[in-house]
């Protein structure tokens, strides 16, 4: 899904504003979004995201080319995984690692997305290559560690390079981190990341002192302790209960692999392959369990070390466990194709009824359309998953990759048949188009509690900057665009503003969008 739709609210909404000031400006330095500084994370995922839009922006339009940039870091984070088991495991195949974390149910939900965190999964992805090369290679080790680093810190600030050094200082704990190549390497991992760190914020603090101040303060330490508010907050344990889910199946195959290493063969503390994951992980999700705000989508790095175990785990699973597994996969992922399947020929012909109105209820307005390129990959995917699940002898890897082949299917037909209709709920296009045909030539157009992404995308579709009466102090425009909900009504403050429209996106009932023009005395 990395391209045939819109920017989605929330997250690909205001990267895309970023993007389209990176193509506008070219400004490395400060990123601004629709017209203001935008400071919750450096630029790096931004600056690639308008270079793919530039080479492929005459073929895609504009959003998926930029989108690109995320399946280049998926790929690069996934690749670079693949050398870190290799690694850890001479002379055994690092596709089983990849196999576990393209598994992950997690991934499907953000591996397309235009966000920053593919970018820190890369940089995270390389330096944890480097700490596996390290112990032995402090040439490679030390250049890995520091590129992973300066990618993971220009993604998205300190938390990266944070869970890289707490991880880099707890291995020497260990006998086989514990040597002068080592040293060596975290010698020069720093000598290659503090140059590139520096670039950026040294540059930014030159630009604007008060920047740097709102970049590192506010947007950093302040989010990581709590005491900027910016509603991300979680219920006690949220990362706890929620990797459960989003690490499926790799966290209960790390599990097993440790276990077994513990009990039946030479313990956990002399084999690097579980070493450093495991290190890793717990570096990952300490850092994660300190912050005062949490999202799902925060846990994308903690994926990376819980597929190097589970590839471990896999070797070592017993035939009762890889048959089970194997029928897992095999009856989740069937029944859900099959829903998947059922629910579109619902959309398109209305048979079953009932299914056909709950669907329409959702997206009021929606017209189900046979796009042939999408059905006939759709029925690929579909025939080549029941080629790989017809009935055989299970094997521990024949079922993983059973389990990541229904795992793809799903996301393929989401991709394919039912791209369209999420899409019509989660774009704000046609909004913004209806909300353009009742908004005459103003002088400029105010906005009040305005989100970010629909800032982004008022640009983007529509080409308005507004002022925000949050920032700047009763500006004096012919328009008012105000952001609310059914309850409170949307309503502009005092008599001098006359309703001329209001729109939402289809099947919403949390958002309500109201332009206001001001009366003329």
């Amino acid at each position: 899904m990395l391209v045939g739709h819109d920017p989605w609210k929330p997250d690909e909404a205001y990267s895309f504003g970023l993007v389209l000031d990176q193509l506008e400006r070219g400004d490395w330095v400060v990123p601004m979004l629709a017209g203001e500084p935008f400071l919750e994370k450096p630029p790096l995922f931004f600056i690639v995201a308008s270079g793919f839009a530039q080479l492929f922006g005459g073929v895609l339009p504009l959003h998926d080319a930029a989108r690109l940039a995320s399946g280049f870091f998926l790929a690069v984070g996934i690749g670079v995984l693949a050398l870190t088991a290799r690694e850890l495991n001479p002379g055994r195949s690092g596709w089983t690692s990849v196999l576990a974390l393209l598994g992950c149910l997690g991934l499907y939900f953000r591996a397309h997305q235009l966000i920053t965190d593919l970018a820190l999964f890369a940089g995270m992805s390389i330096g944890m290559f480097g700490l596996a090369c390290g112990r032995r290679l402090s040439l490679i080790g030390g250049l890995a560690l520091g590129v992973g680093a300066a990618i993971a810190f220009l993604a998205k600030g300190l938390l990266g390079p944070g869970i890289l050094g707490l991880a880099a200082l707890a291995l020497p704990l260990f006998p086989a981190w514990r040597n002068q190549i080592y040293a060596r390497t975290i010698a020069l991992a720093a000598t290659v990341a503090l140059p590139a760190i520096a670039s950026w914020t040294v540059a930014l603090y030159v630009r604007s002192p008060e920047l740097f101040r709102t970049w590192l303060v506010a947007n950093n330490f302040g989010r990581f302790f709590g005491f900027v508010d910016n509603n991300l907050h979680q219920p006690p344990f949220f990362y706890a209960y929620t990797i459960l889910w989003y690490a499926f199946p790799a966290l209960p195959l790390a599990g097993w692999a440790l276990w077994d290493a513990y009990r039946h063969r030479h313990g956990i503390g002399s084999d690097p392959a579980l070493l450093l994951p495991l290190v890793q992980s717990i570096a990952t999700m300490t850092v994660l369990g300190l912050a005062a705000d949490a999202r799902e989508l925060y846990l994308i790095p903690a994926l990376l070390p819980l597929a190097l175990l589970a590839a471990v785990g896999i070797e070592h699973l017993p035939s009762d466990a890889a048959t089970l597994f194997d029928q897992l996969g095999k009856w989740v992922f069937g029944i859900a194709a099959l829903a998947l399947w059922v629910g579109w020929v619902a959309l398109l012909t209305g048979v079953p009824h009932a299914l056909a109105q709950e669907l329409a209820t959702y997206r009021p307005g929606f017209v189900a359309r046979i796009s042939w390129p999408a059905l006939l990959a759709a029925l690929g995917a579909t025939v080549l998953w029941v080629a790989i699940t017809w009935p055989r002898a299970a094997t521990a890897r024949g079922a993983l990759i059973q389990w990541t082949g229904g795992a793809a299917l799903c996301g393929a037909l989401i991709g394919t048949l039912w791209l369209p209709y999420v899409d019509a709920g989660k774009s704000y296009r046609g909004m913004i188009m209806s909300l353009l045909e009742s908004l005459p030539n103003v002088n400029c157009v105010a906005s009040s509690h305005l989100g970010e992404g629909q800032r982004a995308l008022l640009d983007y579709f529509g080409r308005i900057k507004t002022l925000r009466q949050e920032v700047v102090s009763h500006p004096v425009c012919d328009a008012l665009l105000v952001q609310g909900s059914l309850s409170d009504g949307a309503t502009a403050s005092g008599p001098d503003w006359m309703l001329v429209w209001e729109g939402a996106r289809p099947g919403t009932h949390r958002e309500l969008y109201r332009l206001y023009l001001r009366r003329q005395n």
